[in-house]
Parts: structure tokens; C-alpha cells; sequence
């Protein structure tokens, strides 16, 4: 009996080192992780671009603090300049983020980018349910 439990040995030292390799393994790729999006506040349509039915977009660059905040908001780009700007950036201020992880540390993720979308329903071919 005692030679047949020596024989399987190796083989089972071998299979738990194997699952020591993949639990450390999961835990190391989970200790590295990107920022993802928590929550955000409402997003108003300016009263001025509804009358005049514009539509646009704007491009604003931020920075994800380690508590998930957004600080340094900025606008890269609109179109048409001017009509969604400051919507655009007091939404994303609204904004909170679980921080992105590198070996367990929540880290600062800084010039992130984001395009937001100012579009009408009526003017939608498919409108959101919201």
C-alpha cells in the first residue's frame, strides 16, 4: 500500500503546484486593473440649442483622481463651439470612477478623453428609452 501512495506523489505534488500557478496568477492580473465608469449626474439639453434644434458634440479631457473624482476638466474639441460646452463640463464633473489599480494601488489617471453626444429625439431616428 505505502508503495503505490509514493508512486502518485510527484503526480500530485505536480497538480497542486499547477493550482498554486493559476489562483497566484489570478491574483496578480487582478491586482492591475483600469478605471471604469461608477455613476454619472443628468445630462441637460441647453434651452437655447433645443429652440434651435442643434445637435453637436464635445470632446472634453480630464483627469480620474485616486477617490474616483474627476478635476481638470477641459474641452479638446465641440461642434458647433460654444453651444455645449459648458454642459458638456459641468457633466462630466458629475462623473465618478472606481480608479484604476496597478499592483493593488489605486492610481491617478490623467488627459482621459471622452466624446459627449448632444442629440435631439426628434431628430433621432431611434430615440433612447430615458
Amino acid at each position: 500500500m505505502e508503495l503505490r501512495q509514493h508512486r502518485y506523489r510527484p503526480l500530485v505534488l505536480c497538480l497542486l503546484c499547477f493550482i498554486c500557478i493559476l489562483t497566484l496568477g489570478g491574483c496578480i492580473s487582478s491586482a492591475s486593473q483600469p478605471f471604469r465608469l461608477l455613476s454619472t449626474g443628468d445630462l441637460t439639453y441647453p434651452e437655447d440649442a433645443k429652440q434651435a434644434q442643434i445637435t453637436g458634440k464635445v470632446t472634453v479631457s480630464y483627469d480620474i483622481q485616486i477617490d474616483g473624482s474627476v478635476t481638470n476638466v477641459s474641452v479638446i474639441q465641440a461642434e458647433p463651439p460654444g453651444v455645449f460646452d459648458s454642459e458638456a463640463l459641468r457633466y462630466v464633473r458629475t462623473w465618478m470612477f472606481v480608479p484604476a489599480m496597478k499592483n493593488g494601488v489605486p492610481q491617478v489617471s490623467e488627459n482621459v478623453e471622452s466624446e459627449i453626444s448632444f442629440k435631439l429625439h426628434e431628430l433621432m431616428e431611434a430615440p433612447p428609452d430615458y
